[in-house]
């Protein structure tokens, strides 16, 4: 029946739209669980069209849970349909999230082409959903690729292009993707805690808990580093406390190593 609605499937779309709200939320192990009937009904969709947008939007939600091997099982098929059949949105998504899928594995510079790949034509299509997360995916891959000032150059762009658009999703991960990349840098503590901080507001501000929980994390750490190790805790336990879900994905196992280490030497 999508053939009638813009060739847009519906119940895909749906399915995975609420599994990208419950990961925003905080809510992990239900996003993982939507977003498996989402994945369920996309085998069995007909329209090319329908299996790239459903697969490149699981590989962004497997992204956002940190699952590098399973983004990347679904944005190879998203990218390589979108390219045969000419989807210039799902090729932008595709290319993003295998980019970096395969970054994180350990194919770095095939990673990093195809993550900016995604952003150059999400730039020169004036495309601003999920612009963010595009720039997060890039920003990540050349962190581990060592070339922080190109990291730092991305994350400001986007952070600027949200200021513009509020295109939400990864929106404060930016701001803590910098502060990690300044520190790589040599720049002063204070720069870098100045991120964190930013990334930390604005997560309070969208609601976005993950987030959240990832800049606590890295001013925690930060805090550690600099002998303020109650600061850290102060910093990390209420949001790592405010989670009842989700405590196998690795955001949250790194937040529990750390808290634990916190508190035991306070």
């Amino acid at each position: 029946m999508s053939i009638h609605y813009g060739v847009h499937d519906a119940g895909s779309c749906a399915l995975y739209e609420r599994a990208l709200a419950l990961w925003n939320l905080g809510f992990p192990d239900q996003a993982r669980s939507w977003l498996e009937r989402s994945t369920s009904l996309a085998h069995t969709l007909d329209l090319p069209a329908n299996t790239a947008d459903a697969y490149a939007y699981a590989g962004l939600i497997y992204h956002l849970l940190r699952d590098p091997a399973a983004a990347q099982r679904y944005a190879e098929p998203a990218f390589r349909i979108s390219a045969e059949k000419g989807y210039p949105y799902s090729r932008i998504l595709g290319a993003g999230v295998l980019g970096w899928s395969l970054a994180l594995q350990g194919e770095t510079d095939a990673g990093i082409a195809l993550a900016q790949q995604a952003m150059v034509a999400a730039r020169e299509s004036s495309q601003k959903l999920h612009y963010t997360q595009l720039a997060a995916l890039l920003a990540e891959s050349l962190i581990l690729a060592g070339r922080y000032r190109e990291a730092v150059e991305v994350s400001d762009d986007a952070i600027a292009q949200f200021e513009k658009h509020r295109d939400l999703l990864c929106a404060p991960d930016l701001w803590t993707l910098k502060g990690a990349a300044l520190l790589a840098l040599g720049a002063a503590d204070e720069e870098a805690e100045e991120c964190y901080q930013a990334a930390l507001c604005l997560a309070q501000e969208l609601g976005a808990k993950v987030s959240e929980l990832r800049a606590a994390l890295s001013l925690a750490r930060l805090r550690q580093r600099q002998g303020r190790a109650a600061e850290a805790l102060q910093t990390l336990q209420p949001i790592f406390d405010w989670f009842s879900e989700g405590f196998h994905t690795p955001d949250l196992i790194a937040a529990k190593a750390l808290r634990d280490e916190l508190a035991a030497t306070n």
